[in-house]
């Protein structure tokens, strides 16, 4: 216990002082091995960061990402914003509406709410100011909305969380498929009573002509998502196998079918900055291996369960702290690490309570995918902050009323598991 107390005080330590998640989780464990546990060689260290890189089921990530820019630089995208204005432009808050929706689509193709942010942010921002948006409003609904990138599948963050947790990738992909949804039908509830209470514009109702039209020209563009998943669930391809096909996909009804390749220099800078990106999170993920065996060694998370049953047995009362550790943390630490550093933490604690694991992990991405947009940090907030020329403050306010219809969907898959793990029970068995 002494010995898991002084890891985390050394951890949160060196987070405090401004070294980064990775570096920190590294340097603790390092100093644990060399300090506490002398028998123990400390070449292990860089053993188990290479190890926790050398994972075939992380090479989906950087082809997902990519695949997602190449989607934004062809036609597709375009399609996307028909196919939303068909089914809620003729509400009133149109563009808003819109940006729910397009973003619902998207998440189903990049599986990263920056991404999303960034392209559903540089068409639609400035086009709901010149709409008579007000800035501070389009910001918020584009940066909250983006959140369900990393929600609905392919995510990201989902893969990172089958990882860390054992568990399997279809498994998690489709648990955060209702959530997702529910996310997003919340956060256009709350789009529509903004659009009426201040009188939003709206676009020209469309014909069921029009809609069934604008609906067949999305079709290749929301393609994506049903060769993803159908290649998955199948059995026909792997995960890491699916994202190859989205590129090819990308590449080939993109440019070609919509009669526009685009500039081999825009491929380049995105294949550049999917490298960048990517790095980070293997770098990120190889660093919580080492924290997590070292967690174990130290029997953190035996210490952590006992201490909090102690206190209390309410199964309500313990997931009600689990949420609000997520959220709070979520307000200065990014997606990825909180899944890193909380899974071997929590994740014995939640098997104590009879929670399934995919529940379990959904719920914890759904939180942490809330904190992308939660002030200060949140790096879904300065990307839309950049693309809207706002300052984060400025928009605060208006973040609260989605952020809390987010809040509410995550109440309700963390007390009814079954919402998250119906349709892989349904569809996998599991």
């Amino acid at each position: 216990m002494v010995s898991g107390a002084i890891l985390l005080l050394l951890f949160l330590i060196l987070m405090f002082m401004g070294i980064p998640v990775a570096h920190s989780m590294i340097i603790t464990g390092y100093i644990t091995l060399k300090f506490m546990h002398p028998e123990v060689p400390t070449i292990i260290v860089a053993q188990r960061l290479f190890g926790g890189m050398d994972n075939y089921i992380l090479l989906c990530i950087p082809f997902f990402i990519l695949a997602g820019d190449l989607m934004s630089m062809t036609t597709l995208f375009d399609r996307l914003i028909r196919v939303a204005n068909a089914l809620v432009g003729h509400i009133r808050g149109a563009l808003s509406h819109i940006t729910v929706m397009v973003a619902m689509f998207f998440a189903g193709i990049t599986g990263a709410a920056v991404a999303d942010t960034s392209a559903v942010g540089t068409v639609l921002i400035p086009a709901m100011i010149k709409q008579g948006y007000s800035r501070a409003y389009a910001t918020a609904v584009t940066v909250v909305a983006s959140t369900i990138g990393v929600i609905i599948p392919p995510s990201n963050l989902m893969v990172v969380a089958a990882l860390v947790s054992s568990s399997s990738v279809a498994a998690l992909l489709l648990g955060g498929v209702i959530p997702g949804v529910l996310a997003g039908l919340a956060l256009l509830v709350v789009s529509i009573y903004y659009g009426i209470r201040y009188n939003f514009p709206k676009e020209p109702k469309l014909t069921w002509g029009g809609r069934l039209k604008a609906l067949w020209y999305g079709i290749p563009a929301m393609g994506i998502p049903v060769v993803l998943m159908g290649g998955i669930l199948s059995g026909i391809v792997t995960p890491t196998e699916a994202a190859n096909i989205s590129i090819l996909y990308a590449l080939i009804v993109g440019p070609i079918l919509m009669r526009g390749f685009p500039p081999l220099t825009d491929i380049y800078k995105s294949s550049v900055s999917v490298c960048t990106r990517t790095s980070t999170v293997m770098f990120a993920v190889g660093a919580s291996v080492i924290f997590g065996w070292i967690l174990a060694i130290a029997q953190v998370p035996d210490a952590i369960a006992a201490f909090i049953t102690t206190y209390t047995s309410s199964k309500i009362i313990i997931i009600a702290g689990m949420l609000v550790t997520y959220l709070a943390i979520g307000t200065f630490l990014d997606a990825i690490p909180i899944i890193l550093i909380f899974t071997p933490i929590f994740l014995p604690l939640a098997e104590q309570l009879g929670i399934p694991v995919v529940a379990f992990m959904v719920t914890m991405v759904f939180a942490a995918a809330m904190g992308l947009a939660s002030p200060p940090c949140g790096s879904c907030l300065w990307v839309g902050a950049a693309i809207g020329d706002i300052q984060v403050e400025r928009f605060t306010w208006e973040l609260m009323p989605f952020l809390a219809a987010m809040t509410v969907i995550l109440i309700l898959i963390a007390y009814v598991p079954e919402v998250v793990t119906w349709l892989p029970e349904w569809l996998l068995g599991k």
